[in-house]
């Protein structure tokens, strides 16, 4: 955690006191501060609210990690939280490295209306530069936002009518959606497995 000690000297905090606020150890915040360990889990959201920073913060310029922003639908309803400007979200993963540019987002799959293809749990990584639908997202699979707000992994196929898209599931036994209005969609860059996330 590149900046973690200086964070806590600027917050005033000694190492006693932190240990006793995280109920670890003092050795555990040297390790942290040494870069000989990291926190992992609920420790790291622990450690943001008790210095009131963000994971950006502690961690610097570090590209190493990306946030996991939120939950995306794939049947189930789920309303898109923080899905372009990263913040501390669910969790942190490690940052793909077939996706080392900007704007990469990282969203948890839930429900089953892509299975095969994916399940819950499973873990998808787009890039969105901007609202809107553009024609790459056309015949692919995306993740996308609804006028409602809320968040969907589908198949994006155009409408009926003009501005109007329709939102195609994978699995035979969901329901597709059509005509649908959309703020945005992006397709989907990376797919990892829930079985092969690793959270940090």
């Amino acid at each position: 955690m590149k900046n973690l000690r200086q964070i806590r000297k600027k917050s005033g905090f000694t190492l006693e006191q932190v240990a006793d606020a995280l109920g670890v150890t003092h050795p555990a915040i040297l390790r942290w501060e040494n870069g000989d360990a990291n926190p992992r889990g609920k420790r790291l959201g622990q450690i943001c609210d008790l210095f009131q920073v963000s994971l950006e913060d502690l961690y610097g310029a570090d590209k190493s990690r990306i946030a996991i922003a939120g939950k995306v639908g794939a049947g189930a309803s789920v309303p898109l939280v923080d899905a372009y400007e990263k913040g501390n979200g669910l969790y942190h993963v490690a940052c793909p490295s077939e996706l080392n540019g900007k704007n990469i987002v990282g969203v948890e799959v839930e429900g089953d209306s892509m299975f095969p293809i994916y399940r819950g749990g499973d873990v998808l990584f787009y890039t969105r530069d901007a609202l809107g639908v553009p024609t790459e997202a056309i015949g692919s699979i995306c993740v996308c936002e609804d006028e409602s707000g809320q968040g969907w992994v589908k198949l994006v196929k155009v409408g009926a009518e003009k501005g109007l898209f329709s939102l195609i599931s994978i699995n035979p036994q969901a329901e597709s959606m059509h005509d649908v209005k959309l703020k945005w969609a992006a397709p989907v860059r990376l797919h990892w497995p829930r079985d092969l996330v690793e959270k940090m």
